[in-house]
């Protein structure tokens, strides 16, 4: 079943009103006597007022309403972007925190490089949140895989590294971190040896 709407309503009491005035002109009801030219033009004139007026009204309601919606979707709009933005900063917490893991877990089982390279991961999420967290436990991790490792022991995820060191250096925060972490990376890049 067809809702109805108040621009049907409109239309079919037209065509109704329309319908009766031609069987009453053509049945000629009430005769002609009393209208004249000028009683004619001055009632299609009051008529097309109303009728003008009816319209501009019904305009502006649609305008007012139309700005309420537009109202309400930029509050959603940005309803959403503050879930987005609280959405991220959980993911680079939950990436901070299972990298640091696996970092520890692979520098127990004395694979350093690897541990290193979590703990590189783990350290690009960190910095990626609002406030970094466990900075200062990453940097020493990261210090004592360094330290475990030999001179010239070849690093096959290189370009993982670099990858995570480029984002690092673009944080906002990385002034925080940039002497001690240069240094760490310096120390890094002096024991490892590039595969071809």
């Amino acid at each position: 079943m067809k809702k109805w709407s108040f621009a049907h309503f409109c239309a079919y009491l037209s065509l109704v009103i329309s319908i009766t005035m031609i069987v009453l002109w053509c049945c000629n009801v009430g005769g002609f006597s009393v209208v004249s030219l000028d009683s004619f033009v001055g009632v299609i004139v009051a008529l097309l007022a109303i009728v003008v007026t009816l319209v501009l009204g019904w305009q502006i309601y649609n305008s007012i309403e139309i700005k309420e919606k537009i109202r309400k979707l930029d509050d959603l709009e940005m309803k959403y972007r503050a879930h987005d933005k609280k959405m991220n900063q959980i993911q680079y917490r939950s990436q901070h925190l299972i990298r640091a893991n696996m970092g520890d877990f692979a520098f127990g089982n004395n694979k350093f490089l690897l541990a290193f390279l979590y703990y590189i991961q783990s350290l690009e999420s960190s910095m990626s949140l609002e406030t970094p967290i466990n900075i200062d436990k990453l940097l020493k991790s990261m210090e004592l895989t360094i330290d475990n490792t030999t001179d010239g022991t070849v690093c096959e995820f290189i370009d993982d590294i670099r990858k995570c060191d480029s984002k690092i250096r673009a944080c906002k925060n990385y002034s925080v971190i940039k002497q001690r972490y240069e240094i760490i990376y310096k120390a890094f890049s002096s024991k490892i040896k590039e595969t071809k």
